[in-house]
């Protein structure tokens, strides 16, 4: 998908057709944001854009078999490396995928291209096998290093990136999203509605963890309108709790952004928005959320998925979380 038909972070995207267009891409860039809302989606265009036989303008086209096999997956010179089933990317992984081949001309293409998504699961290890390579990428190499918790990268990884920042997409982008993956549109935006501006939480929407996510969210919020410390401590721990093959840390940013919107629309409904639609569940907080404690709550959850994408525990944001709203 070339840079022009991408929904949002037009910004970004506009910085980096720019880069692309006049020879200037930084050789190891680091992608930090929320989890699902594109990143790697952007990494590819780049990708497309640097290796098109057909770009125009700093963009690919999109459609060319150079452009194809690169959105497939099947090009060469564009290498994607995750976890896999492992809960880290290891040492073995990143030189058999990156390191060992990293210094070699490209194969066909102008850039070779490797992603690391989600860097954050590389073991401390393998993060300090990589420095050498980002300080000092061969000419034909570019580094793209994708995560939701940037803090939780060495510093040294840090400072050897070029940082591109990426925020929630809009709720009219995500519904745009799922309109093309077929969603009916009167349902895309409910959906969008509570997705936290995150595309992969609308599509867990689509397969099972919205239930669990969204009854443990209200769970939350009823434990601290009613209980002491000790029963909101107890609530916290379910709140982590999740019985997905999620990380623990993306499972949990995903509940702190649900209790989010939750607490936007009932301040949105405390001030007297027209439109807010509470469902039953969450109508029942409202007595115990006047404008004041939501708008505070709302900053709080603010601060919470700050600390999260600086490393702190999972456990110990929950906790805080429970106490505070």
């Amino acid at each position: 998908m070339p840079f022009a038909a991408i929904l949002g972070h037009r910004q970004v995207c506009d910085v980096l057709r720019a880069a692309v267009a006049h020879g200037r891409v930084p050789q190891s860039l680091l992608f930090s944001g929320p989890e699902g809302v594109g990143k790697r989606t952007i990494a590819l265009a780049l990708a497309q854009a640097l290796n098109c036989p057909r770009a125009r303008d700093g963009d690919g086209c999109g459609t060319c078999p150079t452009c194809q096999r690169i959105a497939r997956g099947q090009h060469a010179d564009v290498v994607y490396l995750d976890q896999g089933e492992a809960s880290s990317i290891k040492i073995q992984a990143l030189r058999d995928r990156v390191l060992d081949v990293a210094g070699y001309r490209p194969f066909e293409a102008a850039r070779r291209v490797f992603i690391i998504d989600p860097a954050d699961a590389l073991t401390p290890q393998a993060q300090d096998a990589l420095l050498k390579t980002l300080e000092e990428p061969p000419s034909t190499t570019l580094l793209v290093l994708i995560t939701a918790y940037p803090d939780t990268l060495l510093l040294t990884v840090q400072s050897r990136c070029r940082r591109l920042r990426f925020g929630p997409l809009s709720s009219a982008d995500v519904a745009r999203v799922l309109v093309e993956h077929r969603v009916e549109p009167s349902a895309a935006r409910a959906i969008a509605a509570t997705s936290g501006g995150s595309v992969a939480a609308a599509i867990a929407a689509q397969t099972g963890h919205a239930e669990d996510d969204r009854e443990a969210a209200v769970h939350l919020l009823e434990s601290a309108a009613r209980d002491a410390p000790a029963g909101r401590l107890r609530a916290a721990d379910r709140f982590v709790k999740h019985g997905s093959k999620r990380r623990d840390r993306d499972a949990l940013g995903a509940r702190l952004a649900l209790v989010t919107s939750l607490l936007r629309d009932l301040a949105a409904a405390q001030a007297g928005a027209e439109g807010v639609d509470l469902d039953q569940a969450v109508a029942r907080l409202r007595p115990n959320y006047d404008l004041q404690r939501a708008t505070a709550a709302f900053l709080a959850l603010s601060e919470a998925q700050t600390w999260l994408e600086q490393n702190a525990g999972a456990k110990l944001v929950a906790d805080w979380v429970a106490l505070t709203l």
